[in-house]
């Protein structure tokens, strides 16, 4: 799946929301950090790894210390390819380095003692045996957490320790100093023995390190798998994710579709944040409501949730059944390039032809938010008109939020936000009079549901907004003559 471009991902937050999902491992987390999309053509895939989440999900709820304990194994885990790379290289290894594989073996063992009791349906984590590399860089079997050069290596080199040992002895018992002198010499001529057969016990046992490399990053990978599923399930559970349904057709159909960023910081100030319902099919489905009636945040959520679906992830929402897509654009009105001297129409217009290309191409998910917001409004509703009629031709989910009129043909899906239209006015307007913050009384009275229209008007939210707030009276009667003028 392609994405037009990084900062949309910022744009949208889905960068900040990928660093709730926490892998406890360096390979998890490198996982995380070059997440892949599944791509059309990939149903079976990404239906197996729902799978193989849900069996996870089944298994560890019965499962706690098992699961535990393999956390803890996965977490004391460090990245030690670059090591098994130099080894495939030929390049010397030193005993740091055959200390961290030692450990990093041990701990395999350990994890896979774990995972051969996982079900058969995750049997696939389990790793490779690596009991013959741990004897070889533990050849005492003391099973601890160190390494050296062991005497048991080599013979030569366990007849060289013994002299070196010796000749330190008289060293500290002598005190005569011409002899202590001659002793010292002997002692640096053991020394230089010694790190010559050091050298060649590394060179054999880098050798066999370069034997089991491939075996060892093979459970590398088994064990970044099993660490990035853990971590999605972890992430599903802790923001009530659902397994959503793989749809065959190019549709969209979600109810209680939920932001999690923008829940928790309304969950902060004590307010709840409104689950987005949508159904959408191929062509152009236009959402209209007020400037601060929540048309972003549906846009954003959906976008959102459908990026979590491609990716492999279970989704924030009540039920949910997506695509997978060849690309999600997200085109916002905030995109100005200054950098290249664009104006937000200009950089807006500059995606919209990056784009047009793909439409060509494949099948996908495609959002303008406030499109041509950023030029004047006679031109700007024509320019979204044309946008929509052209988008609703084309084989490819789209989105458009505008607050112009006159954008939605009959053979268009449109949605508004619900706002402020079954609302008390007399009411609110009460409360407002004694009320210290007026806007915030009103976001907490505005409907932020989606609702199916059949009216291509947008709602007159601005209207009633302004009467709430209070505004001059002359000013209010010219605003309804304009108003009248339309009718």
């Amino acid at each position: 799946m392609r994405f037009i471009d990084e900062k949309s991902l910022e744009r949208l937050g889905f960068k900040k929301l990928l660093n709730k999902v926490e892998p406890l491992s360096p390979y998890g987390k490198e996982r995380l950090k070059k997440l892949k999309s599944y791509t059309r053509g990939e149903e079976d895939k990404l239906e197996k790894e729902f799978n193989k989440m849900e069996k996870f999900i089944q298994f560890a709820a019965n499962e706690r210390d098992l699961i535990r304990n393999v956390e803890i194994a996965i977490h004391k885990m460090k990245n030690i390819k670059k090591i098994l790379t130099n080894a495939l290289k030929g390049n010397i290894l030193d005993d740091v380095d055959f200390f961290e594989l030692k450990v990093q073996g041990i701990l395999m063992q350990e994890l896979n003692n774990y995972l051969k009791e996982f079900p058969s349906e995750l049997a696939e984590y389990c790793l490779y045996d690596i009991e013959e590399i741990i004897k070889v860089l533990d050849p005492d079997n003391e099973r601890i957490p160190t390494f050296y050069i062991y005497d048991s290596y080599s013979e030569t080199l366990k007849e060289i320790r013994s002299r070196k040992r010796s000749v330190e002895t008289k060293i500290f018992a002598t005190k005569d100093v011409e002899q202590k002198s001659v002793l010292k010499d002997e002692r640096l001529e053991i020394l230089v023995q010694e790190e010559q057969e050091e050298l060649k016990i590394r060179e054999e046992l880098t050798k066999t390190i370069f034997n089991y490399s491939e075996r060892y990053l093979e459970n590398i990978e088994k064990i970044a798998d099993l660490d990035f599923l853990m971590a999605k399930v972890r992430f599903a559970e802790e923001y009530n994710g659902i397994r959503p349904v793989i749809s065959e057709k190019l549709e969209i159909d979600a109810k209680g579709l939920v932001n999690i960023e923008v829940k928790e910081m309304l969950n902060a100030k004590g307010k709840t944040f409104t689950p987005i319902d949508i159904k959408l099919g191929s062509g152009v489905t236009v959402i209209t409501g007020a400037n601060m009636g929540g048309k972003s945040v549906a846009l954003k959520t959906i976008t959102e949730n459908l990026l979590l679906f491609n990716c492999g992830f279970f989704v924030i929402a009540d039920e949910a059944k997506f695509p997978i897509v060849d690309f999600i654009f997200f085109i916002s009105d905030d995109m100005q390039d200054i950098s290249k001297g664009l104006s937000t129409f200009g950089a807006e217009i500059v995606k919209l032809k990056e784009v047009d290309v793909f439409i060509e191409r494949g099948n996908g998910f495609i959002v303008f938010d406030e499109f041509a917001r950023g030029t004047n409004p006679k031109e700007g509703q024509k320019f979204v008109k044309a946008l929509a009629e052209y988008l609703n031709a084309k084989d490819t989910i789209s989105m458009i939020t505008t607050h112009f009129d006159g954008v939605v043909n009959k053979d268009m899906n449109h949605y508004q936000v619900i706002g402020l239209k079954n609302v008390d006015f007399s009411r609110l307007k009460r409360k407002i009079e004694i009320s210290t913050n007026s806007m915030s009384l009103i976001q907490d009275y505005m409907d932020f549901r989606l609702e199916k229209s059949e009216t291509s008007e947008v709602p007159k939210d601005a209207l009633n907004i302004a009467k709430l707030i209070g505004i001059n009276e002359r000013f209010a009667n010219i605003i309804l003559q304009e108003y009248s003028k339309e009718d």
